[in-house]
């Protein structure tokens, strides 16, 4: 099994999973923690788990328990299916929220992130010292910016935006 996710390739949780013999337990916290689908969740469960023999013992949250090879019921299953299914439509619930409020935000004119240390006064004091024959690496340590972070912004400043 390729262990991808949404995220992509994941070579720590290979290796661990490599590593595994018949009769150990993997713990985890949370399933999100090795999974980010109840497919891939089922799939790491059964293809390469329970395949193996090895157990899988979640800490926290609503698949939270033992999970055997070859010692659960149909029930338990299910339930594990349901519970899989359920913190699955929290991530994506979680996920359109999250969108939705930065959309809501940027309509406002709102926008997330670290404002920019060099603003449009600085940029401005940055070109005239620059204009006297000043080098980027004196102007940045005297405005107390980065020196790639200014010579970013005034190449920034110099591309025109259309």
């Amino acid at each position: 099994m390729e262990t991808a996710s949404t995220r992509g390739v994941r070579p720590k949780l290979r290796a661990v999973v490599d590593a595994l013999k018949p009769g150990d337990t993997l713990v985890i916290y949370k399933p999100d923690r090795i999974a980010r689908s109840m497919k891939e969740l089922l799939v790491l469960l059964e293809d390469e788990l329970h395949a193996r023999k090895v157990n899988l013992e979640i800490l926290t949250g609503i698949c939270a328990g033992m999970h055997k090879p070859n010692g659960q019921t149909i029930a338990d299953k299910m339930l594990f299916t349901v519970a899989a299914m359920a913190a699955e439509m929290e991530r994506d619930l979680i996920h359109e929220r999250t969108m939705d409020g930065l959309a809501a935000a940027n309509a406002q004119g709102r926008y997330g992130g670290r404002p920019p240390s060099v603003d449009e006064d600085t940029l401005a004091i940055a070109r005239a010292r620059q204009a006297r024959g000043e080098s980027v690496t004196s102007i940045a340590r005297h405005l107390g910016v980065g020196r790639s972070t200014l010579y970013r912004a005034l190449a920034d400043a110099d591309t025109p935006t259309g």
